[in-house]
């Protein structure tokens, strides 16, 4: 009897023309300058949705439709849309009231189906797409490869593609052509694996293609069950599940810091603020920027952002992007700031803004020149050269051209420190000075004398001071080859 309750219940279910023509009517209505596309890996996923759904397999959840998005679709952050309604006969209706608020999104997917309590499920996914891409197989054998091509979205320039392998492990793939969006990316191993898409916009890196790739194993059929053994709530556990992700990598843990806390915070109001999700805002600017303003001394920084209906679902997304998993696992980083806040997107939806401000401290040694003077050393010894001699008056020159340029805040020398060299030690041949301002002693392995055989003699000036014009904390160096 409930069979035939079904097959009735199925019968009266309008088609997916009828679903479709529904939900564009409705799209036209709401949005008349935009034009709407069904997209082909938006209807699968919400047809394997309502599916699982009708199955006992899923439950009524946006994030149970966006798990099988993230199967069927390269679409990095749809939005979803869910309604049960009585009679089955009505779910076109109700497809119709499944548009997004706001009028950011160019494509759809739509499906409908009647679960066993004879309600019809109503599932659909819109996304604002630009980059396209060619089809990305969802199943492959171990060993092959996929190929990841397109053309980028108009305002993303400089592509970059990363993988997640099955043990955790981050990858940066190189591309064919720097300009061109196209690499091989190959999968060795069995298991799962995430490719990534990012590219630079006038508003910071933004994520622009995600894909799960499963090799010589089938994809799940349901989403993930809740784990109860999660430990503390809010940012406490998104604190916790960092670090026991380093954990797990033989990275040591994360620090929080209050200052990074604040910057943190800050972004995620800015970004509520402005309903708009972006590592760049108008009136925040950038990471480097805000650390910079609050005075936070760093030799290098990462930022990831996410949006979900809580702190632990955002960072779990933010967890599953190959780029952004790549800066949780970054061995350099040794503080953490979090922030969270509620609000609504331009969408209409509402969630949580999360921030994760994740960086490694400037930590300046007692003798700056000495460090810097050391890591020249290691250079000459790696390229076979004989070492450098330290000159007091060398020293003595460019410990004053550095704090000169200190005052003037200006990376670069003064005309007349060449001659000066040359009239303090007249029994010279030929002297040349460079200038960097960076983060730490390591950075100044890149000087483009360190490796010449013609010198012999080293002056280093090394001076840690604060500056408007390149961030607090920066190590300014003058060194002075002779011979």
């Amino acid at each position: 009897m409930l069979l035939l309750l079904a097959l009735l219940a199925q019968a009266g279910l309008p088609s997916q023309n009828q679903l479709e023509a529904a939900f564009r009517e409705s799209a036209a209505a709401a949005c008349p300058r935009m034009k709407v596309a069904f997209d082909q890996d938006l209807t699968r996923a919400c047809k394997s949705y309502v599916s699982a759904v009708a199955a006992g397999r899923a439950e009524l959840s946006g994030n149970d439709v966006l798990f099988f998005s993230g199967l069927e679709s390269y679409e990095p952050s749809p939005l979803p849309s869910v309604a049960a309604v009585t009679p089955p006969s009505t779910a076109d209706r109700a497809a119709a009231q499944l548009i997004p608020q706001a009028c950011h999104f160019n494509r759809a997917g739509v499906a409908a189906a009647v679960d066993p309590s004879g309600r019809a499920v109503v599932c659909s996914l819109a996304a604002q797409h630009s980059t396209d891409l060619s089809p990305i197989p969802g199943r492959v054998r171990t060993g092959e490869s996929v190929t990841v091509s397109g053309v980028l979205g108009e305002g993303l320039r400089k592509p970059r593609i990363f993988v997640t392998r099955p043990d955790g492990e981050v990858e940066e793939i190189p591309l064919e052509n720097s300009e061109r969006l196209l690499a091989v990316v190959p999968l060795r191993e069995r298991g799962e694996h995430s490719i990534e898409v990012l590219a630079d916009s006038s508003a910071g890196p933004q994520v622009v293609a995600l894909r799960r790739v499963f090799a010589g194993i089938a994809p799940p059929d349901h989403p993930p069950k809740a784990s109860a053994s999660k430990v503390g709530t809010g940012l406490a556990r998104v604190e916790a599940a960092i670090n026991q992700l380093r954990a797990a990598h033989g990275l040591a843990r994360l620090q929080r810091d209050g200052q990074l806390d604040d910057i943190a915070l800050g972004h995620s109001e800015q970004m509520a603020r402005l309903k708009t999700f972006a590592h760049v805002l108008p009136t925040d600017g950038s990471l480097d920027d805000r650390l910079k303003a609050k005075g936070w001394a760093f030799r290098g920084a990462g930022e990831n952002i996410g949006f979900a209906d809580d702190a632990a679902a955002a960072h779990e997304a933010i967890a599953s992007s190959p780029a952004h998993l790549a800066n949780l696992l970054n061995p350099q980083h040794r503080k953490l700031g979090l922030g969270a806040v509620r609000g609504a997107t331009a969408d209409g939806l509402e969630g949580v803004y999360l921030t994760e401000v994740l960086a490694s401290p400037v930590v300046a040694p007692k003798d700056p020149a000495a460090a810097v003077a050391k890591e020249l050393a290691r250079v000459r010894e790696t390229t076979g050269l004989a070492p450098l001699e330290r000159d007091k008056m060398l020293d003595y020159l460019a410990t004053m051209e550095a704090r000169s340029a200190v005052r003037r805040d200006e990376a670069h020398l003064q005309p007349e420190l060449t001659p000066s060299v040359m009239k303090e030690e007249p029994n010279l041949e030929s002297a040349v000075a460079e200038i960097f301002v960076a983060s730490s002693p390591a950075e100044i392995a890149r000087s483009k004398n360190s490796a010449e055989p013609r010198w012999t003699r080293l002056g280093v000036g090394a001076v840690y001071a604060s500056s408007k014009r390149f961030g607090p904390g920066r190590l300014w160096v003058v060194l002075i080859y002779a011979r």
